[in-house]
Formats: C-alpha cells, structure tokens, sequence
C-alpha cells in the first residue's frame, strides 16, 4: 500500500458525493421502514389464513390444538412488530422530502435532488415525494458494506496507547486521558484510502450529522463537513509518528505499518470469535476492508 496523496481538504465533488448520501441515507431509513411493513402486513395475511384453515372442524387431536396456539401467538407478534413500525414511520415522516420544497428550495437541497434525479438514484412518486430507485437501494447497500467494513477493520486504531503499544478495549479499559490515540486517519493514508471517505463512514456510522436539527441548511451552506474537515486535518500524521531511539531514527511509516500489523490481529481475532459465534447458523459475510476504496457509482 502506498500513503494517501491528496491534502487535507475536503473537495467540491466530495462534499456533493457526501452529501449526497446523507440525503440518501434519510429516505432510505424512511423506504426500510416502509418495506418492512409490506413484508409483515404479506406475514399476517399469510398466518391469518393459516389460522382460518386450523380452526376448522369440531374436534382438533392434541397436535392441532398446539399447531394452532403456535401460528396464534406467531400472528400475534406479527401484528404487534406491524404496529410499532406503522409507529416508527410516523415519527419518520419528516425524513421524507416532498417535491414542494425542492420548488421552493427553502432548504437549499435543490442541487443535490437534482444530483440524484439526473443519476437514476431518486424519482418523485405519485405523492409527490422524492423516493430511491433500485439503483438507488444499491447505491444504498454499498453504502451499508461500507459502514460494516470501517467497523470491523477500522474501529481498532480509535484508541492506540503508542507508549504501551496496546489498543483500547471500550470493555475493558476507561478510554479517556491523553495516553490514547486515535491512528484511524494515518492508517487510512498508509493503505491509500481517502481519509475523508473513513472520518465520513465514522461520522455516519455514529449519526453525528444529524445531532443538529438544521443539517440540511448546513448542508445547504457547504458547512455540514466542516467538523469531519477538522477532524481529518487535526489527527495524527504518520510523520507524527517518527521518533528517535538508541539506534537512530524509526520512521513514521515503519511505525504505522507495525500497528497495522498488530491491528490484523486484533481484527482476525474478531473475525474467528465472530463465526465461532456463528457456526451453528447460517455464517454472515464478513466486510472485506477494500469495499470502502470502491466508488459509488452514480
């Protein structure tokens, strides 16, 4: 892997890319939703008729009777996940965005709906609101793989000890103080990956762009990235690495590719208990680390 070449400055492209997916990402959690209550609303009429047919007849042998609690109780919880859904969609009316605003523009999202449209990613429906396409539900679960690669591969190097040479357990150690470092930027420029698309993935994955209330009259302004920009300049170079000991001078990138090394096995270590976990189940794919150098292809 060579180190990352681009500055620490977040582009005009990549700020629409990014935002771009944020916006994606609100009207897909409002879409999941709407689908998963098609998916139980199809299961409930299914157990419905199940119930219907066992009923039948005046006299059920011990089996039948213990067939039909069963599919009861399955309809039951059924219908009781489809309310609390039905529930959740409406406290999540307000990610939907109705073609009205964009007329307006009184948010600013304008440039990038038109971004989206013009790509395939969003159509307006009949109601008049902005919804993915297919390609848009794939430019989505790229998103998702993402996520799940910087998780598994990337949240080791949060919390570095570079004096102990050890890595924080949030299970096991108080990870507060000045002993820790977080090495997630340099890593990502050793491996050659955009440092902004990992700060991106890390901000995401903690919902941090939507703690403030008016995230899209910042993103309207261009200032919706200016923490994930300060981050990436703030943290820890890999030249910052460097020091001197009684042979000379170590490196920053022999330091860098140590910790990497160390990082593996940590992250093999998971990997192992994870399908250990898993063995007597179906075995999930594990992320592969390159899916977060892949592109979005808009």
């Amino acid at each position: 892997m060579t180190k990352f070449s681009n500055s620490r400055f977040l582009g005009k492209e990549s700020q629409k890319e990014f935002g771009s997916l944020v916006l994606l990402d609100q009207l897909m959690r409002y879409e999941l939703l709407y689908k998963e209550k098609e998916d139980l609303e199809e299961t409930i009429y299914n157990l419905e008729e199940v119930v219907s047919n066992l009923k039948k007849g005046f006299f059920h042998s011990e089996e039948q009777d213990q067939e039909l609690n069963l599919e009861k109780d399955e309809l039951s919880e059924a219908k009781d996940a489809l309310s609390q859904v039905e529930k959740e969609m409406l406290g999540n009316e307000k990610l939907r965005i109705n073609i009205a605003l964009a007329e307006k523009d009184e948010e600013g999202l304008e440039p990038f709906l038109r971004f989206l449209e013009e790509r395939g990613v969003l159509i307006v429906g009949d109601d008049d609101y902005y919804q993915p396409t297919k390609k848009g539900e794939e430019l989505y679960r790229q998103l998702v793989e993402q996520l799940e690669s910087y998780v598994f591969h990337f949240d080791v190097f949060s919390y570095v000890d570079l004096d102990e040479g050890s890595f924080g357990d949030p299970n096991r150690d108080l990870l507060e103080g000045d002993q820790w470092s977080d090495l997630r930027v340099a890593v990502a420029e050793f491996k050659g990956i955009d440092p902004f698309r990992l700060v991106f993935l890390a901000m995401m994955s903690e919902d941090k762009f939507f703690e403030n209330p008016d995230w899209k009259f910042d993103l309207s302004l261009g200032t919706l990235f200016d923490e994930m920009e300060n981050i990436v300049q703030a943290q820890i170079s890999i030249d910052d690495l460097s020091y001197k000991d009684g042979d000379g001078i170590v490196s920053g990138e022999d330091v860098i590719r140590d910790i990497i090394e160390q990082g593996k096995i940590l992250v093999n270590q998971k990997r192992k208990m994870k399908i250990e976990t898993n063995k007597k189940s179906e075995i999930e794919v594990l992320p592969d680390e390159d899916i977060i150098t892949n592109n979005f292809y808009w």
